[in-house]
């Protein structure tokens, strides 16, 4: 039922796990626990390299930085793709993060400038408005009963991606239950049920058993529906001179760069060398993207400016009001870079040294990603630190546990303590290359990182110069997460909220 070869091998090389069971493999332990949880267990139990199994498939957790180094750079061509996850549905499966090979160079290679700097800038103003809105909501009910922050910051976060995303003006804080918030909420709702053969079964069993996505589809045909709408308005405005700057608009630049320019020129003003460099490397054919792919690429917008900014401001609000010396501190440094009208540009909020080690810290402390997943396209050799070989075959599923090497005392002294100074720019040196993984690292790192820090960042820096977060009586000692979530989910983030 399991691969022999593979299981000998890890036998040979010392490479333990926890025993599989027949057909779920390891699976099963996440629907007890959360993945995070598990995989901190996995690294205290049996080290740094551990063997565990999805279904029948093999996995191979790996924890060392110049392996992490080895497989995310060194030998990225040996490792550019992610597990290959069951989709039938025609525009789900177009979205950047489930392409492999040529068609994922090609998107990226399109796609990378629509999230610099510059454009970052041109999106600001939109992600404010939202900002504004949100603090607005929370002068209503600062001061009373002790909230679950975490729905209030999943209003905020559809407000930004139904404003930048899909050039829509929803209100989420007032109105929960508009058709968009209501679909956008529903459309992160993985069906369980189909998630678990996906990853157990092998794909023509999934095929026969029906099973076409783990995304709830009706929700997500709503977002097809509006992108269309917008992409055949945006057609019929063509030449009338009127501007738009969110994030359909930059694909569709970025698509007609790419078609007029053959991708030999780029705006480097606009475009910082990295990009251009990211260009170089990843450019692939002249291929533009179609308009389901535009689509999809909004979708993906959606699925990964949710949830994901949601749970990263609920839990940076949980340490903030446990932690008041950390909020005060940071309080005191956002006032004094605010102008006289309280506002605070983009590359003023981007050169806080205390605003961004507040944020990286919570970050390491709460790693959207759990792990980090590749696919080997190819056999190649990995390096131990002891000098072991451990031989990959292709097909081979490698994993890095982000948030288990993020809670290590190997990498960080007290790692469950909220200690902004370690992002300090004095202390960052201290803190080992390829340790801290919040947006995944290499070529394949995500691509909208940019936009999650500006967004974050701005309404928190909002959020404290109007409020303060406090304990109370509910608020939770220790978080609980959800099981199964493809993500590092709290059930509840329980805090008090006053006006300063």
């Amino acid at each position: 039922m399991f691969r022999r070869p593979m299981r000998l091998i890890l036998m040979r090389l010392g490479v333990n796990g926890p025993k599989p069971i027949v057909v779920f493999g390891n699976f099963l332990h996440r629907c007890v626990r959360p993945l995070a949880v598990i995989d901190v267990g996995y690294l205290k139990k049996y080290g740094t390299i551990i063997g565990v199994y999805d279904g029948r498939n093999p996995v191979l957790l790996v924890a060392e930085p110049e392996i992490i180094k080895q497989i995310t750079v060194k030998d990225f061509q040996a490792f550019a793709d992610r597990r290959s996850l069951t989709t039938e549905h025609p525009i789900i499966n177009k979205a950047l993060f489930l392409n492999t090979g040529d068609d994922w160079k090609r998107l990226r290679t399109i796609m990378s400038p629509t999230f610099t700097s510059g454009k970052m800038r041109r999106m600001y103003h939109l992600v404010r408005e939202c900002v504004r809105e949100m603090c607005d909501h929370l002068d209503v009910i600062a001061g009373g009963q002790p909230i679950n922050i975490r729905p209030v910051h999943q209003c905020f976060a559809l407000d930004v991606i139904a404003s930048c995303a899909f050039a829509t003006k929803i209100n989420a804080q007032s109105e929960p239950n508009s058709e968009f918030v209501v679909n956008g909420r529903r459309a992160m709702d993985f069906n369980v049920w189909q998630m678990i053969p996906s990853f157990v079964f092998p794909k023509w069993l999934n095929r026969a058993l029906g099973v076409r996505t783990q995304f709830v589809e009706e929700p997500s045909e709503y977002m097809f529906t509006m992108a269309r709408h917008i992409l055949a308005n945006r057609r019929r405005q063509t030449g009338v001179g009127k501007e738009y700057h969110d994030f359909i608009q930059l694909l569709i630049d970025a698509n007609a760069r790419h078609t007029n320019n053959n991708n030999k020129s780029i705006d480097l003003s606009d475009d910082e060398e990295e990009v251009v460099e990211t260009q170089q490397k990843l450019y692939f054919g002249t291929k533009t993207m179609t308009e389901e792919e535009i689509i999809a690429q909004s979708w993906l917008f959606l699925l990964a400016g949710f949830e994901s900014t949601a749970t990263t401001m609920a839990y940076l609000s949980y340490e903030l009001a446990r932690n008041p010396d950390v909020q005060q501190r940071l309080y005191e440094e956002v006032v004094e870079a605010m102008d006289s009208e309280g506002e605070i540009d983009y590359d003023r909020l981007h050169g806080l040294p205390y605003l961004d080690a507040v944020f990286s810290e919570s970050m390491r402390l709460y790693p959207v990603a759990t792990r980090l997943e590749r696919e080997a396209g190819q056999p190649v050799v990995l390096k131990t630190s002891s000098g072991a070989d451990i031989p990959i075959f292709k097909g081979q599923l490698v994993e890095i546990p982000v948030h288990a090497i993020h809670r290590s005392e190997r990498y960080y002294p007290n790692p469950n303590q909220f200690d902004p100074d370690r992002f300090l720019p004095q202390n960052k040196h201290l803190i080992a290359p390829y340790t801290y993984l919040p947006f995944g690292t290499g070529p394949r790192n995500c691509i909208g990182n940019r936009f999650a820090i500006m967004e974050v960042k701005l309404c928190i820096a909002h959020l404290v110069k109007r409020f303060r977060f406090t304990t109370t009586a509910q608020t939770e000692s220790k978080l609980l997460y959800v099981n199964l979530s493809p993500a590092l989910v709290a059930k509840s983030v329980t805090i008090g909220i006053e006006k300063r």
